[in-house]
């Protein structure tokens, strides 16, 4: 099974068509809108745990967005509490929607600093690829992949085409592409020991990247 964490309709195509050669684990992210609202919450001073509960609905939103646009082919969303049925799912569908938030919810680990939840969706997908055993993890982003800045705002940025989790974590990069809680999860992981980063707006990236071309960033383990 495969992993794809998709944030933007650019790939419901090429996600359709890889479902018949694929059993695909789909999982949604909070992207710019829970950005926002874990802003805005830490500015009220909520706690870390309310503010997951706000990236949990963000993710749930998303998902049922996707949902939407995926229903024509036969793919269903299912929430935290309904994971019992992905295997049925899979089965008749090859593929299925879940919000990527890991339900912490009140109990969610506090950060070292600040209260933003340390935890969010890419965790939450990676930790789900883990427990599946499945075959790939690629994040869809909006960008090319991991850079040495970011590339909104630095022109200077360069993409950093392969890494391992160790040399991510020396580099201490301002900005990284996904949460730096998965580079810990993947030192310790069984079964996602890489995971491959890709943009989601271009065309084709995602099939190529399903079929194990080596596009955008792949971080692995080792």
């Amino acid at each position: 099974m495969t992993v794809p964490q998709i944030c933007s309709r650019t790939a419901c195509d090429q996600l359709a068509a890889a479902k018949n050669t694929h059993q695909l684990l789909i999982g949604t992210g909070g992207g710019t809108r829970a950005r926002h609202a874990y802003t805005v919450g830490a500015g009220l001073g909520l706690p870390t745990g309310v503010l997951s509960g706000l990236g949990a609905a963000v993710a749930a939103q998303n998902a049922a967005m996707l949902g939407y646009l995926m229903a024509r082919y036969g793919v269903p969303v299912v929430a935290s509490d309904g994971f019992a049925a992905v295997p049925l799912h899979l089965a008749q569908s090859h593929a299925v929607i879940f919000p990527g938030m890991p339900p912490f919810g009140m109990w969610h680990p506090s950060p070292d600093e600040g209260v933003i939840p340390p935890y969010r969706t890419d965790a939450g997908i990676f930790l789900i690829a883990e427990v599946y055993g499945c075959k790939q993890l690629i994040y869809v982003k909006d960008e090319d992949g991991l850079y040495t800045a970011n590339p909104k705002t630095d022109k200077n940025a360069t993409l950093i085409p392969r890494a391992t989790a160790e040399e991510v974590i020396a580099m201490d990069l301002h900005d990284v592409v996904i949460e730096r809680p998965v580079l810990d999860l993947m030192r310790n992981a069984r079964f996602i020991r890489s995971v491959q980063i890709i943009n989601g707006l271009k065309p084709g990236l995602l099939t190529r990247a399903l079929a194990g071309e080596h596009v955008g960033t792949i971080i692995s383990a080792d």
